[in-house]
């Protein structure tokens, strides 16, 4: 389970796969808020060329994962569909502290999110019958996974053990979070 403190449950998979279309729909904007992220993270700490490197590359890879899912509602004979939102990770980015903190709980929250999407994206993978699919979402899940490890890293190199602790809160209320949230077509 990684960093995740709980298990989706069980039934969000045939929620998912009921109405594949408004869930591949939300994934894309998903996808498009993680490359949005990396960007912001880009403005707002210009000072740290490492960071700035990890970041413009992830960046690059958010958008090409974008655009995969975008391909897959053009095959499916979709478009984009506006933007619900997103009341998990609104919830979880209202969870980070102001100050010396701020980045290391941003790094944090956004592992967090990496980390449930990698758990649904796998979780879809194993469901769907479509075998282009299925491997287009199993290498998503892949690098879901190697997204969460960054920014984990990214929140060590800078806070240490407190990154540890804080960790551990923050994925104790995930989970809580996930629990209370309906089940939808949502990659969250």
């Amino acid at each position: 389970m990684g960093i995740l403190r709980s298990k989706t449950d069980p039934r969000w998979v045939g929620v998912a796969l009921a109405d594949l279309d408004r869930t591949l729909g939300d994934h894309a904007h998903c996808e498009k808020k993680a490359a949005a992220t990396a960007v912001k993270l880009i403005a707002d700490y210009p000072g740290r060329p490492d960071l700035v490197r990890k970041m413009a590359k992830l960046a690059q890879e958010e958008t090409h994962h974008f655009l995969a899912v975008l391909n897959e509602l053009a095959r499916r004979g979709r478009t984009l569909p506006p933007d619900g939102g997103d009341a998990y990770a609104q919830a979880l980015l209202r969870r980070v502290r102001g100050g010396a903190s701020r980045l290391m709980d941003r790094l944090l929250v956004c592992a967090l999110i990496e980390a449930r999407s990698c758990e649904r994206l796998a979780l879809l993978a194993r469901a769907l019958h479509d075998p282009r699919l299925r491997d287009l979402y199993g290498r998503l899940a892949t690098a879901e996974a190697g997204h969460e490890r960054l920014f984990t890293e990214l929140a060590r190199e800078g806070g240490g053990a407190e990154a540890d602790l804080r960790l551990e809160e923050l994925a104790r209320e995930e989970a809580a979070l996930v629990a209370s949230l309906p089940l939808g077509p949502r990659i969250h």
